[in-house]
């Protein structure tokens, strides 16, 4: 028997992305910004399209974890604040999410990513081929042999899937190696610093060349030149960027995987919501999708009830 796949995407990533990927200029009747909300919702509807997931399960941050905030006082402290156009949208895309009936996570002091690391290990626990839907690289840290990641590349649905191969070939370490990689380069849309200097290319290098973090502040004192020098002022940097970094698996909610679906559609909800954004072209690739899941499951039957009065 094939295993179940589940999709988990990552919500604040995504919307984030459709945001500064489409035009302003896109509103629904009633004036609002709609332009975050069609880009994620296209996202999805193509993800399941393409991938044809069992389970889909959306997870917003609420939050940062004390953990972080007290290894590095910095912890995207100076990111720019959301713009209201965005704000006003995170409401409107959980209506869409609702409407599709796929399941919502969101846990006071936790951020999307320790929801995705929670799921991954919980799917693969359960059986299931797991794939985490997120544009933030740190993700890749939780790759093995049940979970990939749908990373997006340009726009909002070109995507490209990794396994483990292909995060060697991509950066030139392991999913293992994820957490150490990110000690040592830092990540500026997160302000975790890192180490000075020191950027793709160097950190895979190092890490190639001594395996981890630690084996590499062991060894500073023989790395000539700034380089050495860099790692040797900066180790305390590292160690917290790496804590930083690291994506909890152990989050504390509810939700019976077992009991997930995707495309046990609501059609008259679907209409409303979607009729209420404007996004009939929308609504009509849902149906479609509705029809060719049903399709695919139950060859010959029939699919009215998705085609919408």
């Amino acid at each position: 028997m094939d295993k179940r796949t589940l999709a988990v995407i990552d919500g604040n990533s995504l919307l984030h992305r459709a945001f500064h990927g489409l035009p302003p200029t896109m509103t629904a009747p009633d004036g609002r910004p709609t332009n975050a909300v069609f880009g994620f919702t296209s996202m999805l509807v193509k993800m399941a399209a393409d991938l044809k997931p069992d389970a889909v399960v959306v997870a917003f941050d609420r939050g940062k974890p004390a953990f972080r905030t007290e290894a590095l006082a910095i912890y995207k402290i100076h990111r720019p604040p959301t713009a209201d156009e965005l704000k006003v949208q995170f409401p409107m895309v959980k209506d869409v999410i609702t409407a599709l009936g796929v399941p919502i996570v969101e846990v006071d002091g936790w951020e999307g990513d320790d929801i995705l690391g929670t799921l991954a290990v919980r799917g693969a626990a359960a059986g299931m081929r797991v794939l985490l839907v997120t544009g933030d690289k740190d993700a890749l840290q939780l790759v093995n042999d049940d979970v990939q990641v749908v990373s997006t590349k340009k726009g909002i649905t070109d995507i490209f899937i990794y396994d483990a191969d292909a995060v060697i070939e991509r950066y030139g370490i392991g999913p293992g190696q994820v957490v150490d990689f990110l000690g040592l380069k830092g990540d500026t849309s997160d302000n975790i610093p890192g180490v000075p200097g020191v950027g793709e290319k160097t950190a895979a290098k190092l890490l190639q060349e001594y395996g981890t973090l630690d084996a590499v502040l062991e060894h500073a004192g023989e790395i000539k030149g700034k380089l050495g020098e860099n790692l040797r002022e900066h180790a305390d940097s590292a160690l917290a960027s790496r804590i930083v970094a690291t994506i909890r698996c152990d989050v504390p909610f509810d939700l019976d995987l077992d009991t997930v679906r995707f495309g046990e559609f609501d059609s008259a909800e679907i209409l409303r919501v979607f009729t209420s954004f404007a996004f009939t072209a929308l609504a009509d690739r849902v149906f479609a999708l509705a029809k060719s899941r049903e399709a695919a499951a139950s060859p010959g039957a029939s699919a009215s009830e998705f085609t919408p009065a």
